[in-house]
């Protein structure tokens, strides 16, 4: 039962031992200055699993208590030990067993007190450590009478609908290691819904990335939220990163029924990926040029059945061949940086993000219209507005031509609507109670003429003038409360469903 993935803080193992019913037996050990009990470093679950390792003339045997808060399944401890082969003074090798969980285990000793256990699997080698308590050796009881499922989890692939009411449609949690991220999200054709993202990522300040930028994981679900088939997609052959990458983003499908999405790719630039309705891979192409900062990336279906792609540490909009992701046409427009999003304009193209920082060093939002081979049309940049109007999150063409900005504006919080007209004139901004988090947020029009707009923290439902009918949650918490239910994470995505939304992200129902 050994952890896979990165957390945050070190518990205190020891003084839930000290306190517990069922007190380690003493059985004392000699010959080797490496024999005693070790405490797990937890870098893993927050500090909330409790695993002990003993070492001794019969190996190494590790301790994981289940009930934890980590694996929170029964109060016993799942116990595995393993024969040591002594390759010098202070490092061992585990001999190897059928069915172990340990491949290429290796035990490295550091001056009596560190010990840290290395091991290799498909996503790349693991360390994990303990730090020596005891010089004794200890049993912890109760020992497990039977084998348990891997079972630590601290989040799960959060994807739930909400109808434009406020009403709770259903909810997914969707388990798969310790840490789970839903990136994207889109509605499918059949009227089921298709999910990317991580299973068993790394939390870092928020959840997840992953040190294999080409591995992901896709869910399909039914009209109703119900797993049909799960599995883990491999677009590429990159290799370990030595730094955390995101995970991707903009999924959507094609009118041939295909899906595509972004992901980051090493060493900067993105990758983007085609592939059936079964997950399986179309093709799969590099763009060095392109940037993803910040999420600063999407894509879309033109009008003609090719793709656009907007990205880059400078605004480019690039065109893509339908078939083969070759680059048919790339425009760069001077001065101006991060695009955030694409949408279609009567064929031709609009486009949100970021300018430059200039001499009251912030980054102000920008609109921009472009021709559908990407000639700039126009430009708008609010640089001279005393709130600030910056991060761009998203950007739609209202059902009266003009256009919809969503971004940051001072002062706290920082949820801000500006709508235009058809030439990007400023007509209202709103400010709303959401201090936004993850610097995510989306927004549709609905069929009644407002709007569902959704951040990190909150869901909220807007009249045609952008006043608040509903709102699940604001301005910061993970918790979202709907006319019939709540569910409790944080959005990473959200996609327009008729008479609702649907959004994906990570979460847990121990949260709730």
């Amino acid at each position: 039962m050994i952890n896979r993935t990165l957390l945050i803080l070190l518990f205190i193992g020891l003084a839930f031992w000290s306190c517990d019913d069922n007190q380690p037996e003493n059985i004392p050990e000699t010959n080797s200055i490496h024999f005693g009990t070790y405490l797990y470093e937890d870098e893993d679950c927050s500090g909330s699993d409790i695993q002990y390792a003993t070492f001794d003339s019969e190996g190494i045997t590790f301790f994981d208590y289940l009930g934890d808060n980590c694996d929170d399944t029964v109060g016993c401890y799942a116990v595995n030990t393993y024969e040591l082969s002594e390759i010098t003074q202070d490092s061992f090798l585990i001999v190897p067993e059928s069915g172990s969980v340990i491949v290429d285990g290796t035990i490295n000793i550091d001056g009596d007190s560190l010990m840290t256990l290395s091991y290799t699997t498909d996503k790349g080698t693991n360390e994990y450590m303990w730090e020596k308590f005891s010089d004794d050796v200890y049993s912890f009881t109760p020992a497990c009478d039977q084998e348990y499922a891997y079972t630590k989890d601290i989040a799960d692939m959060l994807v739930y609908a909400v109808s434009n009411d406020g009403s709770l449609l259903w909810k997914r949690y969707i388990h798969g290691g310790i840490w789970d991220l839903a990136s994207a999200v889109t509605p499918l054709s059949d009227g089921g819904y298709m999910v990317y993202g991580i299973f068993d990522g790394i939390e870092w300040g928020g959840c997840c990335y992953n040190l294999k930028w080409d591995v992901g994981d896709i869910v399909k679900l039914n009209g109703e939220g119900q797993i049909e088939w799960r599995k883990e997609i491999d677009f590429a052959d990159d290799g370990m990163s030595s730094w955390y990458n995101y995970i991707g983003k903009s999924l959507i499908e094609t009118s041939n029924g295909d899906l595509v999405f972004i992901a980051p790719i090493n060493g900067g630039g993105i990758n983007i990926v085609m592939m059936d309705a079964g997950g399986n891979l179309i093709w799969s192409q590099n763009y060095p040029d392109l940037g993803f900062w910040n999420y600063n990336a999407e894509i879309m279906e033109t009008e003609d059945g090719d793709l656009a792609v907007m990205a880059g540490y400078t605004a480019k909009l690039t065109l893509l061949d339908y078939y083969s992701g070759s680059i048919l046409k790339e425009a760069e427009y001077v001065g101006l940086k991060y695009p955030r999003a694409i949408v279609n304009v009567l064929g031709d193209f609009a486009i949100i993000g970021n300018a430059p920082e200039g001499d009251d060093d912030y980054s102000p939002v920008y609109l921009l219209k472009v021709s559908s081979d990407g000639d700039e049309i126009w430009r708008k940049i609010w640089s001279e507005d005393s709130n600030r109007p910056r991060t761009a999150l998203d950007l739609i063409h209202t059902a009266d031509n003009g256009f919809l900005l969503f971004c940051y504006s001072d002062p706290k919080p920082y949820a801000t609507l500006i709508k235009t007209d058809s030439e990007g004139n400023e007509l209202w901004r709103k400010k709303y109670d959401d201090y936004v988090g993850g610097s995510q947020g989306w927004i549709h029009q609905t069929d009644d003429g407002g709007f569902f707009m959704a951040s990190g923290y909150a869901v909220t439902k807007l009249d045609a003038n952008g006043n608040v009918e509903w709102n699940a949650s604001a301005p910061t918490g993970f918790d979202k409360y709907f006319n019939n239910g709540m569910v409790s994470g944080v959005n990473h995505d959200m996609k327009p469903i008729e008479n609702g939304a649907v959004m994906a992200g990570y979460g847990s129902s121990d949260w709730e």
